[in-house]
């Protein structure tokens, strides 16, 4: 990992638009970007299971009352 205050240095010393990267660069960027879309979409996987879950013992909850009366 590059040193923050050179790399803070070098974008006031760049004169235009540098985006070249290194290879280790591009690897980390798209390993965080797959690490980003996983969380995404697990996130989304363990809602709809919560949603299906909550739906069910409602269910269960109802036919509880109506049982007991």
């Amino acid at each position: 990992m590059e040193n923050p205050f050179k790399s803070l240095l070098n974008l006031f010393n760049c004169k235009g638009k540098n985006n070249l990267m290194s290879i280790e660069e591009v690897r980390d960027l798209k390993l965080r970007k797959e690490k980003i879309e996983k969380a995404i979409k697990s996130r989304a996987f363990i809602s709809e299971i919560n949603q299906r879950y909550n739906k069910m013992s409602d269910r269960n909850r109802k036919n509880f009352f109506k049982r007991a009366s």
